[in-house]
């Protein structure tokens, strides 16, 4: 069962267009990684998915569909109850907040303290090192330590689908290590993945399908060809 459809959109940033009839299809529990070079396009696909930019053919047939409905242009906060979460690649913590702040404040959509509170000790259970970071200010902690703190994030609010923009960028081996060991575990919960990454070798062993942008145009699908898809990257 599809999950995602995106139906051959075409968005960018005032007068520039970014994409050109981009289609996406993505079922339910799959992680699909989205592969391109710089500038193709890649995280204007999910700002457009996610409500950032507007999709300029939405009157025509250019369409997002969630899980059978219509959401193209919707707003980022009706998308999150819907069950979608974005993680962009930078400034996706509040860094004059310590790790516990944040958490409650990625589960302000449920108007719920009761509920915020238990989720937050919830994932507080799940991922130590976050527990004994709760009162550290995020600014502080190490890049492995934010990534981890953006993935307790994604897990309190339970989301179906996670758009997640380079989760490997600039960390180090181990840090590396660490972050797919999670995103790992978050498949394994059901949550479908898409994700936008240039260590591309590291997640094809957990990506069901590889969707590439060339240009702001769909270029590839596959999984076959790995020597194909690392000379895409160049």
């Amino acid at each position: 069962m599809s999950l995602l459809e995106v139906q051959h959109i075409d968005t960018g940033y005032g007068k520039k267009q970014v994409l050109y009839d981009v289609d996406l299809t993505v079922k339910e529990g799959e992680t699909v990684l989205v592969i391109g070079s710089n500038g193709s396009g890649k995280s204007t696909l999910f700002k457009a998915i996610y409500g950032i930019v507007p999709v300029w053919n939405s009157s025509e047939q250019g369409k997002v569909l969630f899980d059978g409905a219509d959401v193209t242009n919707k707003k980022s906060h009706s998308l999150i109850k819907k069950g979608i979460m974005y993680v962009p690649q930078k400034n996706e913590l509040f860094d004059d907040m310590t790790v516990g702040q944040n958490l409650e404040m990625s589960l302000l959509h449920l108007n719920n303290k009761k509920e915020s509170k238990k989720r937050v000790e919830e994932v507080f259970a799940q991922i130590g090192m976050l527990a004994n970071k709760r009162k550290q200010i995020a600014s502080k902690l190490s890049g492995g330590e934010r990534k981890l703190l953006s993935l307790g994030m994604v897990l309190a609010n339970r989301p179906k689908m996670v758009l997640y923009d380079e989760p490997l960028a600039g960390l180090s081996g181990n840090n590396v290590s660490m972050v797919l060991r999670w995103l790992h575990a978050t498949k394994e919960n059901g949550t479908t993945l898409v994700i936008i990454e240039h260590r591309i070798k590291e997640l094809l062993s957990m990506t069901n399908k590889v969707v590439g942008l060339k240009l702001g145009r769909r270029n590839i699908e596959t999984l076959d060809n790995l020597e194909r898809i690392k000379s895409f990257m160049i």
